[in-house]
């Protein structure tokens, strides 16, 4: 993500989506009536009949209606009305309009009111274009899963099957170990975490340092007890993926749930929007953990909670939609708060 202007005065900002990713975190900041700018392509009928059809490149404004990101197309789709363009021959002012942004695409987003958290989320996705391309390869002897881990999610990638049958192993690695090996090579990660329980996982770390040359990217191992999803949480809870990735968001959310889940008996943290609503006016609220899920529900009562924790020096945290331990968040309504004191 490249952020060219943030205007607080104006509540504008300029940005430029680099990745896919990018287009997410910008799905959650774009909402209903924001006026959003950028180039578009449009048909433009004939004046006279005979004449052809003709495919304009405009520069249009448009107040959002619908916003959607089509992942597997690359593409956020914005839906709205024409409030202003140019070439001004061919803007029709008040018709409907849908403008595609893309990696690479400039964009300009003007809004009622511009939130401290929207413009910590693009700051975030900033940095993350230099902490990109972790690719971590969970593994034992049966199974291994490669998934690529940034600030904000896990992306699974391949899962592949040792073919071990009974303590018949030796006779699977070799096959087992290129394919995984010949997998790796094909996603070009920046740098690998090798992870999992046993001798598998130092067996392979011995198999790629016979098999890589100069331009393999590092790689650093460590053990866990897991493998799939139970040890991709056993990952972020630990702290381990801290050595290679101190700012990981996925990291810092996981602790701070664990946090949370370990204060709720010790009355130093609440959830509940009512009880956390009353514990912000009181300013006893240190941490406000928001699911993704929940402000994409209820934006309007979500960021009023936002606007009052930026109010009493509270910080806020968005726990991402595709970050695993985020269901634990859901199920105490969405919304939890960690407490500087106790409350009667």
């Amino acid at each position: 993500m490249k952020i060219l202007k943030i205007d607080n005065k104006n509540n504008e900002l300029v940005v430029v989506p680099e990745t896919l990713d990018d287009l997410w975190h910008m799905e959650k900041i774009i909402g209903a009536g924001d006026l959003i700018s950028g180039k578009t392509d449009r048909k433009i009928k004939p004046k006279k009949e005979g004449e052809k059809v003709i495919r304009q490149t405009l520069f249009v404004e448009i107040k959002a209606e619908e916003i959607s990101f089509h992942e597997h197309s690359g593409v956020l789709r914005v839906n709205g009305i024409i409030t202003g363009g140019k070439p001004e021959e061919f803007i029709e002012l008040k018709s409907h309009q849908s403008l595609d942004i893309e990696p690479g695409r400039k964009i300009g987003i003007k809004k009622e009111a511009l939130k401290g958290w929207q413009i910590d989320r693009l700051k975030k996705a900033e940095k993350e274009s230099a902490t990109s391309g972790l690719l971590v390869v969970l593994m034992d002897d049966e199974q291994a899963e490669l998934a690529f881990v940034d600030q904000f999610s896990i992306r699974k990638k391949a899962k592949i099957l040792s073919g071990k049958q009974g303590k018949q192993f030796d006779e699977a690695k070799g096959k087992y170990f290129e394919e995984v090996f010949g997998k790796i090579v094909s996603l070009e990660a920046k740098k690998i975490l090798l992870a999992g329980p046993g001798f598998t996982r130092e067996n392979f770390q011995k198999f790629i340092d016979d098999k890589k040359d100069k331009s393999f990217p590092k790689v650093i191992s460590i053990s866990t007890n897991d493998v799939g999803e139970t040890g991709f949480r056993e990952l972020l809870k630990s702290g381990k993926l801290d050595s290679l990735e101190k700012e990981l968001q996925l990291t810092q959310e996981a602790k701070l749930i664990e946090e949370f889940m370990k204060n709720i008996s010790k009355g130093l943290a609440e959830y509940g929007l009512e009880k956390i609503n009353d514990a912000l006016h009181k300013g006893a609220v240190e941490k406000l953990l928001i699911s993704e899920k929940f402000l994409l529900k209820s934006r309007d009562e979500t960021e009023n909670l936002m606007d009052l924790a930026e109010k009493t020096r509270t910080e806020t945290h968005i726990i991402s939609a595709k970050n695993p331990n985020e269901e634990q968040i859901s199920g105490f309504g969405g919304v939890v708060a960690l407490l500087r004191y106790k409350l009667e």
